[in-house]
């Protein structure tokens, strides 16, 4: 249960701002898979994002998704893995001293689970112990945006984020199962909306 005395706070800095926003777009972005410490697999792929900006002033919330769908050369055969991150994350604006209304940098920091799946010819591979290769993992999420706005309600951003991903399962997938790692660089679009 919230402290009453933290919800006034939080109330008090809601109407102190007269920024806040809601934001929702799509985000276009090359990905970078870092799998078991072997050389990495890149792959360009849309994804979303929802976003609260100033809700507290110079702080706000984003959530974001995407599918990533990773080939192993076709000399493997038809091995694929699919990553689906949902991520929760913090944003601070990094020039709180400069107030910009067309220009924002910030920096992120959060928390995210990543659902996977190894797949062999479309279908989930089923491992010699009759365990599925699929998994939900809880991982870490850090980076940086810049956005511009040429017009009020429209941002342009440019986005970095690596993403981490507790995934080791030694008892499952052998000594060999690393924590998997994701590079994100990516532009995106913002419709954005003020709530006050």
């Amino acid at each position: 249960m919230l402290n009453p005395l933290f919800i006034g706070m939080l109330l008090v800095a809601v109407q102190s701002t007269d920024q806040f926003e809601f934001s929702v777009g799509p985000h276009y972005a090359s990905y970078l898979l870092y799998q078991d410490e072997e050389d990495a697999q890149g792959m360009w792929q849309f994804g979303g994002e929802i976003g609260l900006a100033n809700f507290i002033p110079h702080f706000g919330a984003k959530i974001r998704g995407s599918i990533l769908h990773y080939d192993t050369p076709p000399e493997e055969g038809p091995y694929a893995y699919e990553y689906t991150p949902l991520t929760f994350c913090t944003s601070f604006d990094l020039l709180p001293f400069f107030d910009i209304p067309w220009f924002a940098l910030t920096a992120e920091t959060g928390l995210g689970v990543y659902f996977w799946k190894g797949l062999y010819d479309g279908e989930v591979i089923v491992l010699p112990t009759g365990d599925k290769m699929e998994e939900t993992d809880i991982g870490f999420v850090g980076g940086l945006t810049l956005q511009v706005r040429p017009i009020k309600n429209l941002g342009i951003e440019y986005a970095t984020r690596y993403n981490y991903i507790a995934s080791a399962e030694i008892y499952k997938y052998g000594f060999s199962d690393k924590d998997d790692k994701i590079w994100e660089h990516g532009a995106g679009l913002k419709f954005i909306l003020p709530l006050q």
